[in-house]
């Protein structure tokens, strides 16, 4: 009959996934599965329970829970009502001490399975996980997807269900600013009135961010072709909802990206449109000020990225030396080195998309940084010439560094890098490479995950890599 046959292991769970499942191994002493990894749906650390394998490869398997035999006691009951339905968490059935202890095993395992750095070289350099304050509704920017209905000629605005492209019918998300689900409220009522239906089925995403500490905040509607609406009165629309929820946020933008029909990610090609008030909105780190224009990258946790960037400047005063010429790779709208720059004479910041790089020259003018440089192009692909950086900031997106890049940085051998990660697997296997090169061999020196997505699987990680000679 084969594995599916209903029988059921005895599995016992001993840490996560990069997505979330629980990784177990099946406890059956004299059987060919004895030992074998499993990847299971809602099993925390340390729980034991009788699972279903569903499908299986030579050294792994995925299995489903059949019944639990011992529960965590870090297990607790998730605060929103659709967390097993909705896409966007995965751990709110997690205290957030294990969430955070989930993490930074992550990390650790990372670093010494696929970056193959020693157990004791990776204790001793692996700082604790910097957790939030706020592990709610921390989030500045979400992207809702939006669903006609042709039988009722409305919308439907909110999140997708695990694995689906099905929008989950829910009251709030948990994780975002409430002033973004303010105007998802808003949105649906307005965008489903039938003189709007024209409108509704041009609709494809409502995108909403949020400064946390400007107070300002943009609307951006993503749609397949050209549409034509009054604006000001969709504006004055969640102004008035705004107030009536006393959420003290202000409207300041509102665009239109128009985007192919079967595209779900924005492209070169997406037309943007500022519809309504200004091009972009502020956000306020510590004592610097940040404009975002609608298509720029900036942290979505902004009280974590305090966090973040103060790491980053601690790193880049490893043994009291600052560096004279820094250069901040992947920079976005300069944020991250331009909290940094009073640890710098020179700074110095790549960036391949160009509305970011007129941000980032922006934000330098407005914080009064003149010893600065931006230039817009492809990391992997910049000719670096005769500069020889002290340091180096990189901030890859999640597939990592190209080959090209790490190449490059190894010819310029600056005396520090400082890498920041999203994925803690992309991060191992790049600094695997730094460091086993044999002509410039750098040598790991600290790191330090910090949790910018609580609720969630992911996290960020800060390392710190020093030159040996």
């Amino acid at each position: 009959m084969g594995i599916f046959d209903g029988k059921t292991y005895l599995a016992k769970c001993g840490g996560i996934s990069s997505d979330g499942l629980g990784v177990a191994r099946i406890d059956s002493p004299n059987t060919r599965d004895d030992g074998l990894k499993v990847f299971v749906e809602d099993l925390l650390p340390s729980e034991i329970a009788k699972i279903h394998i569903t499908s299986r490869e030579k050294t792994m398997a995925k299995g489903e829970i059949k019944e639990v035999m011992q529960t965590s006691s870090h297990r607790c009951t998730p605060v929103c009502p659709e967390f097993r339905l909705c896409g966007g968490c995965q751990l709110q059935h997690a205290e957030y001490s294990l969430q955070l202890k989930m993490k930074q095993d992550l990390v650790r395992s990372c670093l010494i399975r696929l970056g193959k750095f020693s157990q004791e070289l990776t204790d001793s350099v692996l700082e604790p996980i910097v957790g939030a304050q706020d592990p709610l509704y921390y989030r500045n920017h979400v992207q809702y997807p939006v669903e006609y209905s042709h039988s009722t000629r409305s919308v439907n605005i909110g999140l997708y269900e695990r694995k689906s492209h099905k929008i989950v019918e829910h009251e709030k998300c948990y994780l975002v600013h409430p002033a973004a689900e303010v105007i998802r409220g808003v949105a649906q009522i307005y965008f489903s009135d039938h003189s709007r239906s024209n409108i509704a089925r041009a609709l494809r995403q409502l995108v909403v961010r949020v400064g946390f500490f400007s107070k300002e905040l943009m609307v951006i509607l993503v749609v397949n072709r050209k549409i034509e609406f009054d604006a000001a009165d969709f504006a004055q629309a969640c102004t008035v909802a705004l107030e009536e929820r006393k959420q003290a946020i202000r409207l300041t933008s509102i665009w239109t990206e128009e985007r192919p029909d079967s595209t779900r990610r924005k492209t070169p090609s997406s037309i943007w449109t500022n519809l309504w008030g200004e091009p972009y909105i502020r956000e306020f780190l510590e004592n610097r000020v940040f404009r975002i224009s609608p298509d720029s990258f900036f942290q979505t946790n902004t009280k974590q990225a305090i966090k973040l960037y103060t790491k980053v400047k601690e790193y880049l005063r490893y043994n009291g030396a600052l560096p004279r010429l820094l250069a901040d790779v992947y920079c976005g709208t300069g944020s991250i080195g331009i909290f940094c720059s009073d640890v710098c004479h020179h700074l110095i910041g790549i960036e391949s998309v160009e509305s970011a790089v007129i941000d980032a020259r922006a934000n330098a003018n407005a914080n009064y940084i003149t010893d600065t440089e931006y230039f817009c192009g492809k990391a992997e692909d910049y000719d670096f010439g005769n500069m020889m950086p002290d340091a180096v900031i990189i901030d890859p997106p999640r597939k990592g560094c190209d080959e090209k890049l790490l190449s490059h940085l190894l010819l310029l051998a600056p005396q520090h890098i400082v890498y920041v990660s999203c994925n803690p697997a992309t991060l191992a296997r790049d600094l695997q490479k730094l460091t086993s090169d044999p002509n410039t061999r750098y040598v790991l020196k600290k790191a330090c995950p910090v949790d910018m997505f609580p609720q969630t699987t992911h996290v960020e990680t800060v390392v710190l890599l020093s030159k040996q000679n």
